[in-house]
């Protein structure tokens, strides 16, 4: 049976008998009287609160609201954030059922009835020393005996708590059979027991603990069909094998990349719906596929690749597609083999530029294809940023309102099943359709800062984490703080120990991004009482405004503390994921400014590339310092005597590989930029974000310091090394920093040295 409340909290009679006795009264009028029950709540509030302030010796003027003293003790850090959204949460619910004709929310009664609790074990171990025995929670029950009418509407909400307090409140952990569905049957079905989330079944196929993650390329479910998106690198390994299918000779594909970056996927994919291309061939899905205890990893490929070996491919009709990382390959074919040698292959490989820094998608020469998934990106760059059709497509697969999505069902049945939980506001939530472009943006922005793989299987635990929170408890019993903590926004920005994508989503939150728009609207939030117009103006989205209700509809003054700084981030986060204009308005310029210099370089926009060969001229001279044009001082900053030389730097762009479409699918993700330095090789230079930010920094007059330099060493690297090939046999600049005197010392066309005034 579960303890009565007054029971559960007769700890603190002793030091509040009045916070006591309404806590009692409250229970007793829970399931008779809610409104009644949630007003008595408020009472106990104010009891616990005037008690405080009493043991703390504290005092505020007679006519302070609640509100005011929950707004004093925050400020003096007398209570915590969870006991100040606590205190908030009674206040707010109460002044509802104080002033709206009629309520009678049983759900919110219930949901103070536990926040009461926690209030009062907040107070005792605060306030006391006595050492008696706090009991757990439970959630009241409904009483055996009631009218009839009160009767049928108990039904629910006891098996409801029935749920809660057996666990399958919290759906986090547990573990629900997955049927096996095939056929006609469709991918969804309708099997498990009453209360059971089938949208939680669904989403947790999406986990990498689950066991679809574990990609087999002799193995493709339905499941796994459905969620599949055709990309470039399927359609080229699909051209390849049909150019070969006619050919009657040996053919080896190597499909070249890193672990956990498709290959497998894709293997099984084309097994299961297109074994017509596979049929001749001996599919090796990795390099050990094959072992024997007595062989090692080369001895393995040896054996794999023999008949491609010098000696036999003129003879052979093998044909082998070979998933192998690249490292592997690189040692295979710089290896000295016994009784064979692979020259032919070493040279096809060599021409196809796999180990350079060419970009290489498909490449085809005889008897070899080879097919790079390292050069294949995840998503396009456009004249107007970058885009992904890859991971949109793979958000529609799961979000899309289709008939024939087993998300979709599994969200339909828990509804028509009463069965609501954050789980489903935020499945809601992420439909909305420039919420799934904004995560794809992140995403995007994430793989460029941070030069990291975000394959699919990745994607699709991100997206779980996205929607699951720790705790599932029904909606109706969680309070609008727990909403907020447990809904997309935190659940994006506020997880980054969860995985190495949410690491980087926490940097990529628009709390830490400055911009006058965010600071007028916290002003807005901080001054304002009313703050229907601002959330309203700034969040799009009708599931989020659910969400911000609560705070909305307020009307007994502000938040305070921790609680308002909890709603405004929230609040923020929302407008960055809804809004589209506020959205634009902070996002990096720099950011978009390198997509667009991306986009010059491989498009082949010639204006962009000379502009940024300019930027960077300007740079090295703001990096090293310039006492004149074109001349870079080799002496540092500290010294009294500061000598310059002059470096001219002669651009090459022969380098550059340009591919003139709209959209660009194959590109470099760094730009490329390579130095004329005589009659020696141009040196070359690789720009990547977190440099080009830090030299976009530098042109606007930010000094780097030692960290900087030790951050971006190949650009320290890069200028010493063209600092040696400036004019400083020739001619050089002295400078006298303290008074501003320039000498030129050279050489006359005599050979004698000169030494003038500049």
């Amino acid at each position: 049976m579960s303890q009565p409340i007054t029971e559960l909290i007769t700890f603190i009679e002793q030091l509040n008998q009045d916070a006591a006795v309404s806590a009692k009264k409250m229970e007793e009028l829970i399931y008779q009287d809610p409104s009644s029950s949630i007003v008595k709540a408020r009472v106990f509030a104010e009891e616990i609160l005037k008690r405080v302030f009493e043991l703390e010796n504290l005092s505020l003027p007679p006519q302070s609201s609640l509100n005011d003293k929950i707004i004093f003790l925050s400020n003096g850090g007398y209570i915590t954030s969870e006991v100040q959204n606590g205190f908030h949460t009674i206040r707010m619910t109460g002044n509802k059922a104080a002033h709206t004709a009629n309520y009678d929310d049983l759900s919110e009664a219930i949901m103070l009835h536990k926040i009461v609790y926690k209030i009062a074990v907040w107070f005792y171990e605060i306030y006391t020393t006595l050492q008696l025995t706090v009991p757990s929670y439970e959630y009241p029950k409904p009483p055996a005996k009631a009218s009839e009418e009160l009767q049928d509407f108990k039904k629910e909400v006891f098996q409801l708590l029935a749920n809660i307090q057996s666990g399958k409140g919290d759906q986090s952990e547990r573990t629900v059979t997955q049927p096996v569905v095939t056929g006609d049957e469709g991918l969804f079905k309708a099997d498990l027991s009453e209360r059971e989330s089938y949208l939680m079944r669904e989403l947790r196929r999406l986990k990498d603990s689950s066991k679809e993650a574990i990609e087999n390329a002799n193995a493709f479910s339905k499941y796994k069909e459905y969620l599949h998106v055709e990309r470039k690198v399927q359609l080229d390994l699909e051209k390849s094998l049909t150019k070969n299918e006619i050919l009657q000779k040996p053919s080896l594909i190597l499909l070249c990349g890193s672990v956990g970056d498709g290959k497998s996927h894709l293997l099984a994919y084309l097994k299961e719906n297109k074994p017509q291309l596979l049929q001749d061939y001996q599919v090796f899905n990795d390099a050990t596929e094959s072992f024997s205890p007595t062989k090692d990893a080369m001895e393995t490929l040896r054996e794999v690749l023999e008949d491609f070996s010098d000696q036999k491919i003129g003879s052979s009709d093998k044909k082998v597609i070979l998933a192998i990382n690249l490292g592997v390959l690189h040692n295979f074919i710089n290896l000295q083999h016994e009784s064979v040698t692979f020259n032919r292959l070493k040279g096809f490989i060599s021409n196809s530029g796999l180990f350079s820094q060419k970009i290489i998608t498909w490449f085809s020469e005889e008897f070899f294809d080879l097919i790079s998934f390292s050069d294949y990106r995840s998503y396009e760059l456009t004249e107007r940023g970058a885009e992904s059709k890859f991971f949109s497509e793979i958000l529609s697969r799961v979000f899309a309102e289709k008939s024939f999505n087993p998300f979709f069902l599994a969200y339909k049945e828990d509804l028509n099943n009463s069965n609501q939980t954050m789980v489903h506001e935020n499945y809601r939530f992420l439909q909305n359709a420039f919420v799934q472009k904004q995560i794809v943006q992140l995403t995007i922005e994430a793989i460029i800062r941070n030069k990291i793989v975000i394959s699919a299987r990745a994607f699709l635990n991100f997206i779980a984490d996205l929607i699951i929170p720790d705790i599932q408890t029904p909606v109706r019993f969680i309070d609008q703080f727990e909403r907020l903590e447990q809904s997309v926004p935190t659940l994006l920005f506020k997880r980054r120990e969860r995985s190495f994508i949410l690491k980087a989503m926490y940097e990529l939150d628009p709390l830490h991004s400055r911009s006058s728009f965010t600071d007028q609207l916290i002003i807005d939030l901080n001054t304002l009482s009313d703050w229907s117009n601002v959330t309203n103006d700034f969040i799009s989205d009708q599931t989020a405004q659910l969400w911000i209700m609560p705070f909305r509809n307020d009307s007994d003054g502000s938040l305070s503390g921790e609680s308002f700084v909890q709603f405004s981030e929230t609040i923020i986060r929302l407008s960055f994921l809804t809004n589209e204009k506020y959205a634009r308005q902070i996002k990096s310029q720099v950011f978009n400014n390198y997509l667009r210099r991306l986009y010059d370089f491989n498009h082949g926009r010639t204006a962009g590339i000379r502009s940024f060969y300019d930027e960077f001229k300007d740079v090295i001279q703001k990096w090293k310092g310039t006492p004149l044009k074109d001349y870079v001082y080799l002496s540092k900053q500290t010294e009294t005597i500061r000598i310059a030389q002059k470096l001219n730097l002669k651009p090459n762009v022969s380098h550059l590989q340009f591919v003139q479409e709209e959209v660009l699918e194959t590109f470099k993700p760094t730009l490329s930029l390579a130095y004329n330095i005589g009659k020696d090789e141009p040196i070359p230079i690789e720009v990547d974000f977190a440099l080009y930010e830090l030299l976009q920094q530098v042109l606007r007059g930010y000094c780097p310091n030692k960290k900087d330099e030790e951050d971006a060493i190949n650009f320290v690297e890069f200028v010493d090394k063209m600092m040696n090939y400036g004019e400083k046999s020739k001619e050089l600049i002295v400078h006298y920093p303290n008074d501003g005197r320039f000498y030129k010392l050279y050489k006359d066309d005599f050979g004698s040295f000169v030494f003038e005034k500049e």
